[in-house]
């Protein structure tokens, strides 16, 4: 949330987002709401498919905000990205990417939401001297020919992994919430493998 707080001093953003409780929420159905935002709960299993034709009705609206999509799907402590979620790169649209690095000089403004809840968290940032980081709008990019939506992802994740010094990992952001089986693991190191292999081949 504070990226899209930082990224909205620049333009007027639409944002897809988790809805919650309390006063964010109070926030989400209202201000948030006037710049075209999409909500979805992750406990209900038909937002899927709710969201997908929600975006896709979005981007096809010409006088729409810019919508921003974060594709780990959830919050990275600054250090690593993880592995893009693919529904932003099978909408055959245009994908320009933002990355953002936060220097910690004053505060780090990396979220543990299993440790702290965001009205502690956003206390302890406005009670700072100061929030600082760097912003780089990189280059549109788009789906080549021959290109999966998976492959897509990846690409576009290592241009925002060089620019702000990310290190890329081979895993699921969600993996601090649950521990996957020695199976799973396999499958997507095997998956990992493979997308890696076709694009050195490219290359």
């Amino acid at each position: 949330m504070i990226d899209f707080i930082i990224l909205e001093q620049m333009t007027a953003f639409a944002v897809i987002m988790q809805k919650h409780p309390g006063w964010v929420g109070l926030l989400q159905s209202t201000i948030m709401e006037s710049v075209g935002c999409i909500w979805f709960n992750r406990t209900e299993s038909r937002d899927r498919e709710i969201v997908a034709r929600k975006i896709r009705e979005h981007i096809q609206g010409a006088d729409n905000n810019p919508l921003l999509i974060f594709p780990e799907g959830t919050c990275v402590n600054n250090q690593y990205s993880v592995m893009f979620k693919k529904g932003a790169f099978e909408l055959g649209c245009t994908v320009c990417p933002i990355a953002i690095k936060y220097n910690k000089i004053f505060v780090d403004a990396f979220w543990n939401s299993r440790k702290q809840s965001f009205t502690m968290h956003l206390l302890q940032l406005m009670t700072s001297w100061a929030v600082v980081c760097d912003v780089w709008y990189l280059e549109p990019q788009n789906l080549k020919p021959g290109e999966t939506p998976i492959e897509f992802a990846e690409r576009v994740r290592d241009i925002i992994s060089v620019r702000a010094g990310l290190k890329r990992v081979p895993w699921d952001g969600y993996l601090k919430y649950s521990r996957p089986s020695p199976k799973h693991r396999e499958q997507k190191q095997q998956s990992f493998a493979e997308s890696m292999l076709r694009q050195l081949e490219e290359k």
